[in-house]
């Protein structure tokens, strides 16, 4: 069946009686719809003890080279973050931890991450979903979860939008966006256990151009500062605190 066009799709749309729109989402309402999210995961407890993970994933795209090994160290209550991404002749770390940072270039030098990189990164990682599962287990005072149009449940900061997902009927996530992203990403199914939690075996982009299949999941090692030092001899750079 071919899809309707987006105009004659609003004109059938707009001769739907008033009763076909959905009521709006009480308070009551997007708690229950957060509690079956944390639910179908693995449960509030488990996501709300997960304070660290080492994320491991092959990933697939278009770029050069093809096929690559990237490794996430993350700190769900510091800001802090190692990136490891390995391919054929290729070796990269980038780093920030706190108000230093610093990366690995191709050529093996060690040097700051540049302003619109780490601005991109804090970003991520501000609206990273799995970091955002542990806020909304602890419940967060700072956050604000609101029912969106569609049903989706939407996680807001400071009078913005961080993140979004479409769960099934199960209760877990198969599409999640961050900030102004209205696309997302497609998850598989959430079937991988760790540490109590649970996490999709694959993710993917909407179009496909970028997928990632999970490889090895820990959850809350023990992160040495040294995991986050740049290597023996090379200061780390430092620029103005994240906000």
């Amino acid at each position: 069946m071919r899809a309707l066009p987006s105009s004659v799709l609003a004109v059938w749309l707009a001769f739907l009686p008033c009763a076909a729109l959905p009521a709006a989402a009480t308070t009551a309402d997007t708690a229950e719809l957060a509690e079956r999210l944390l639910s179908a995961l693995g449960g509030r407890a488990a996501w709300a003890a997960a304070r660290a993970t080492v994320n491991d994933s092959r990933q697939d795209w278009d770029g050069d080279p093809a096929v690559l090994r990237v490794v996430i160290t993350m700190d769900f209550e510091r800001p802090r973050w190692r990136i490891e991404t390995r391919g054929d002749d290729l070796h990269l770390v980038r780093v920030v931890d706190g108000d230093r940072h610093w990366r690995l270039t191709r050529e093996g030098a060690v040097a700051p991450v540049s302003e619109a990189t780490l601005a991109a990164d804090r970003r991520w990682y501000a609206g990273h979903v799995y970091r955002t599962l542990h806020r909304i287990a602890r419940r967060d005072p700072a956050l604000r979860l609101v029912t969106g149009a569609d049903g989706r449940l939407e996680v807001h900061e400071g009078g913005a939008r961080l993140v979004w997902f479409r769960l099934d009927r199960r209760g877990q996530p198969y599409r999640y966006g961050a900030h102004d992203d209205e696309t997302g990403s497609i998850f598989g199914p959430w079937e991988h256990a760790e540490g109590g939690i649970r996490h999709p075996v694959w993710v993917s982009r909407d179009e496909g151009r970028w997928r990632a299949m999970l490889v090895r999941l820990a959850v809350n090692p023990r992160l040495d500062d040294a995991i986050f030092a740049p290597p023996s001899g090379w200061p780390a750079p430092t620029s103005a605190a994240p906000r």
